[in-house]
């Protein structure tokens, strides 16, 4: 059964990326919703998961769409004093803004939003297995302080100083919005393919 579990967990983690694709088509083949204030929620959505995103960016490695996970410490600084998986909280703040973009407030938003968030969960559970193998007591330490997806209200900085000068990977926050560049370029291929969606639906 462990061997099982560990070989869905590679298949998970590995293709990722197109199972987010295949939901993104799913999502495109759902019938649009017209509201005039999801636009308004959409964009705040984005917003705020996209400075999310860039703030966690700043405290981690370069960007990668690689096939296994890879880490070289582990960071506990930024809104990882918080919280442990804010990549994942940005993700789902995505889907939920671009789902409300093309949906509405359609009953079809609740399907959707249950799978996406199955499924950054156990890639975060993924995530957890893989930290907690690599750094032992540190990461359970860790972990005990820092809950998964609820942010707490104080961060916890202990020596997170000492960590970024002996390991600067510290980045501003431009830097690492542009090292995430082809996140911004999928959400705007993303929104302008359900711009069109709509066009042909209630305009053509």
């Amino acid at each position: 059964m462990p061997d099982t579990e560990n070989k869905f967990s590679a298949f998970l983690y590995r293709f990722r990326g197109y199972i987010l694709g295949v939901i993104a088509v799913i999502l495109v083949c759902a019938p649009p919703g017209n509201e005039p204030t999801a636009p308004l929620i959409a964009v705040l959505l984005y917003i705020l998961s996209a400075f999310l995103r860039v703030q966690t960016r700043r405290f981690i490695g370069e960007h990668t769409r690689g096939y296994e996970h890879q880490a070289d410490a582990l960071v506990t600084c930024g809104p990882y004093s918080r919280v442990r998986h804010p990549l994942y909280i940005s993700n789902t703040g995505f889907a939920l803004g671009i789902a409300i973009f093309h949906l509405g407030f359609s009953l079809w938003i609740l399907p959707l939003m249950l799978v996406v968030i199955a499924f950054e969960m156990a890639l975060s559970r993924i995530e957890d297995r893989f930290l907690e193998r690599k750094f032992g007591d540190v990461w359970r330490l860790w972990a005990s302080e820092t809950p998964a997806f609820f942010p707490r209200l104080k961060a916890s900085h202990g020596d997170c100083a000492e960590k970024l000068r002996m390991l600067p990977l510290q980045r501003t926050f431009w830097q690492a919005f542009f090292a995430d560049s082809s996140t911004w370029l999928w959400l705007l291929f993303c929104n302008l393919l359900l711009v069109v969606r709509k066009v042909v639906v209630f305009y053509v």
